[in-house]
């Protein structure tokens, strides 16, 4: 790759690529960083940021173009170690005679996604592993509140973008502080990443900001140019406005209700909070059982008789009490109760470790962390106790000396 010189970049602690001044590329290096910093630090710090943006989508195997109408809201919060900043993003669609819409939202440990009449919820307090960074199959994925449909558009995400971007290092970047664009003055910035050990082209985004504000106007990304898989993705950024943070209020889960009213009437399955549970139906699921099966329930079915269904970890303290007390409770009951015990984990042999052999009357299902969550069951173990007519009846969370005790009474008082 001639031509290329490599600089400090502070914003992204890394080293960053940057063609040498040329006719295509008139900003100097040293420029060119403080240049990007400056991006940076204007993506990073917009206050109460609202924009219209128009994002379409190309293939050569599509007839026509997919495009969307997505509005965007971006409020920073600086303290939130999950993300940097709340959202609400809102997106449609278009060119159908029913325009599928859809929104996502993120704000203190709380996210929304909803589409296709489905509306998923994730809160940090319930389930803290769904906003972690991961690696699946050696592939790095980030969590839940950063991969929303369309997250990649706000500004702050699109700064951690071009930050990645700096310390790829198959990636060379080039920068255009000020340049013509459509009779109009701009910053162009220009990325493009090679395939490992290859001169071939694997990606090229360019990225064009407002010379001023130094917010989004246009992005243009190219996959796979010259192959098969050939992708065209351009965001054109219409209706950009801050304003005062004094007069932008903080996003609210009753403000995101007020929004949204007949999605969350419609399809919220349960508020999440596992101490309001009783009364309400039991939230539908359907698990793996240890022998492969699958175990299903929607929120309108009955039981045969009174269950517990048991939330546990199989890594965590006193499951193996928890069990066992439980049991003992059972037990001692004046009539049949059934129990499902459903395991967040998915590792067979340290389950029935726990469990022990098949029992009558009994359930194991595991991978059942979305359970949890959808319960609201943020500490764990946690029992549901469940009249036969599918109503939570009352709940045991946390082991004590004496949860036999309760499990007896609780499971007595919901056979009545």
């Amino acid at each position: 790759m001639k031509g290329i010189i490599r600089l400090p970049l502070a914003a992204a602690a890394t080293a960053i690529a940057f063609a040498s001044a040329s006719a295509d590329n008139p900003t100097p290096p040293d420029n060119a960083v403080r240049g990007i910093e400056r991006i940076l630090t204007a993506l990073r710090s917009a206050q109460c940021y609202n924009d219209t943006v128009r994002f379409t989508v190309g293939m050569p195997q599509l007839s026509d173009d997919v495009v969307y109408e997505v509005a965007l809201r971006q409020i920073p919060a600086p303290d939130d170690k999950l993300l940097p900043c709340s959202y609400v993003i809102d997106w449609q669609l278009t060119g159908r005679d029913e325009p599928s819409r859809g929104f996502s939202a993120y704000f203190s440990g709380n996210h929304y996604r909803y589409s296709s009449r489905r509306l998923q919820e994730y809160h940090y307090e319930a389930d803290s592993m769904a906003f972690r960074p991961r690696e699946i199959g050696g592939l790095k994925g980030d969590g839940v509140q950063r991969t929303a449909q369309f997250a990649s558009l706000l500004p702050t995400l699109l700064a951690d973008e071009i930050e990645n971007l700096a310390k790829d290092p198959s990636c060379t970047m080039t920068l255009n502080a000020d340049t013509i664009i459509g009779g109009i003055s701009r910053t162009a910035l220009r990325a493009v990443r090679h395939l490992e050990g290859q001169e071939r082209t694997a990606s090229e985004a360019e990225m064009i900001f407002d010379c001023s504000t130094l917010l989004p106007v246009r992005l243009h990304y190219e996959n796979s140019p010259g192959t098969v898989s050939e992708q065209t993705v351009d965001a054109d950024y219409l209706t950009a406005t801050v304003g005062d943070p004094a007069g932008c209020p903080a996003l609210t889960e009753e403000q995101l209700i007020a929004t949204y009213p007949d999605v969350f009437a419609n399809y919220r399955r349960s508020n999440f909070r596992v101490e309001s549970l009783p009364g309400n139906p039991m939230p539908e699921f359907a698990l793996p059982t240890l022998t492969g099966e699958r175990y299903s329930r929607l929120a309108t079915d009955r039981f045969a008789s009174p269950t517990l269904i048991v939330v546990l970890d199989p890594e965590g303290g006193f499951t193996g009490q928890f069990i066992d007390a439980v049991r003992q409770g059972v037990a001692q009951l004046p009539f049949a109760a059934d129990i499902i015990w459903a395991f967040t984990g998915n590792h067979a042999d340290t389950i029935e470790s726990l469990t022990g052999p098949a029992r009558l009357g009994e359930t194991t299902l595991i991978s059942a962390r979305g359970l949890a969550r959808d319960c609201g069951a943020a500490t764990l173990p946690a029992a549901l106790i469940c009249r036969k007519d599918g109503r939570v009846a009352d709940i045991i969370v946390g082991f004590n000396n004496n949860l036999a005790a309760d499990v007896i009474q609780k499971t007595t008082v919901a056979g009545q």
